[in-house]
């Protein structure tokens, strides 16, 4: 399990890897979901350079009112 660079909960499990070994992996965190790569910036991967504007109260994920809808695709 990985840290979540935006709720900072150690609940981020690897989702995906690079056809390439170890170029890069993709990361989710099963709490707030927020998905991020593995060679992103430190500003994304690292909690504490993460832009505090954009980070999230773990406790408030349960009662988000509002989750923003997938659109439909185009075709």
């Amino acid at each position: 399990m990985h840290t979540c660079p935006r709720c900072e909960l150690k609940k981020a499990e690897t989702v995906s890897k690079s056809p390439v070994e170890g170029a890069w992996e993709v990361y989710q965190c099963q709490h707030c979901f927020f998905t991020w790569r593995s060679s992103e910036p430190e500003t994304i991967t690292n909690p504490e350079k993460y832009n505090p504007a954009f980070k999230i109260d773990p406790s408030e994920v349960e009662t988000a009112v509002q989750v923003p809808a997938v659109p439909d695709r185009k075709i």
